[in-house]
């Protein structure tokens, strides 16, 4: 008997995305698939651990050409089932279902969408563009066979715009095995604040900068490190805080380059407490982040700017802190309530890796997906 074939296709991630190659792809293809991708950020043709990855440069593209090049590639690939990671890939894969049409087209829903555009607009012109992205997502959303929606507070909305849609909440929680436990240790003399991810001024990275500055100013016989892991979006601010950082003495401030997802925790390891700081704008403020459970599973005890999400989602207060991302006293006192008494992080380390490894991890939540997957092609 002859593999199923599953196709993702991605027009805004790279193909070694965390979701779509290390969860998707690599669940699928654990689970007797055919797994291939299809991205139209990247030129390449591979094929790793049996996963064939197949893109195209689509950045000077129209919209037209990239979803007919979509089309071409999903018609040699010939799949059973279509993931769309975006809207526009959903035309492509519409298009081929009027050949095949016992293929099935999933949308997998992990941002505020059409916000997630729209917000870089200004003004009037912000809601010019949410409405000419609406329409047509509307209109996906009726097309497509079944939503995955990344959580559940997402799900409210998709209940209201694709009422009698089928829907599955799939999450994002971390694949355990590639995440180690190492417990921090706030009794040492060398302390290391840790963040990941996309770095800019709207992620708070000014605000950990300075509440790490001025916790170096009350602990001078602590030597603190500020570890960055990731990439800044922005070359400016990337010259402006590497400039405001060539000016401090009292902190040492380290950039690790981002890594391939199995090898993230090498980094993470490293840090004591982990931030997040960033300002509370609508689409932050109502999305789970992905990190804080990362964090969790490396044992480390976090601050996070305090969104209801968060709050929905875990019993936080055994974990980490939630804080005013505005308030520089109340995370410096914070951060201090961690460093007077190592037994709490100590604490929130063991709770936070139990947690993970009991049900906040890929390997439980992709068994909804293969579920899914598998009654779709009855």
């Amino acid at each position: 008997m002859s593999k199923k074939k599953i196709c993702i296709l991605t027009s805004g991630h790279p193909p070694f995305d965390e979701r779509i190659f290390w969860k998707f792809g690599q669940s699928f293809n654990e689970n007797g698939f055919s797994v291939s991708i299809i991205c139209s950020t990247e030129q390449i043709n591979k094929t790793i651990d049996e996963i064939t990855i197949k893109g195209f440069d689509g950045y000077s593209y129209n919209k037209k050409k990239k979803i007919d090049s979509f089309y071409d590639l999903i018609t040699k690939s010939d799949p059973d089932i279509i993931i769309c990671s975006e809207m526009l890939p959903v035309f492509a894969a519409l298009k081929f279902k009027k050949k095949s049409s016992n293929a099935k087209i999933i949308l997998d829903i992990t941002e505020w969408f059409p916000e997630n555009v729209a917000y870089k607009f200004n003004g009037v012109n912000r809601w010019i563009k949410y409405f000419q992205l609406l329409l047509p997502y509307f209109y996906v959303l009726q097309k497509v066979d079944h939503l995955i929606v990344g959580e559940i507070s997402k799900k409210k909305r998709y209940n209201l715009l694709a009422r009698s849609k089928h829907k599955s909440v799939v999450g994002y929680y971390p694949v355990l095995k590639y995440f180690n436990y190492k417990k921090p240790d706030l009794s040492k003399e060398e302390i290391i604040f840790g963040y990941a991810g996309v770095i800019t001024f709207e992620r708070g990275i000014n605000k950990l900068l300075q509440v790490s500055i001025s916790i170096a100013d009350k602990f001078p016989q602590k030597k603190f490190i500020l570890l960055l892991f990731g990439r800044f979006t922005y070359q400016s601010e990337e010259n402006e805080f590497k400039q405001k950082v060539s000016t401090i003495n009292n902190l040492e401030v380290e950039f690790a380059e981002w890594t391939e997802y199995d090898k993230m925790s090498l980094v993470i390891e490293r840090m004591d407490i982990c931030f997040d700081l960033r300002e509370r704008n609508f689409i932050y403020s109502n999305s789970l982040p992905i990190k804080i459970f990362e964090y969790m599973a490396c044992g480390k005890p976090f601050i996070y700017s305090d969104i209801k999400p968060i709050r929905d989602d875990i019993d936080y207060e055994k974990y980490g802190f939630l804080v005013n991302p505005d308030d520089e006293s109340e995370i410096v006192k914070t951060i201090e309530s961690y460093l007077n008494s190592p037994k709490l992080a100590d604490e929130h380390s063991v709770n936070a890796r139990r947690l993970i490894e009991a049900n906040k991890n890929w390997e439980s939540e992709s068994k909804k997906l293969i579920d899914l997957v598998n009654k779709l092609l009855v």
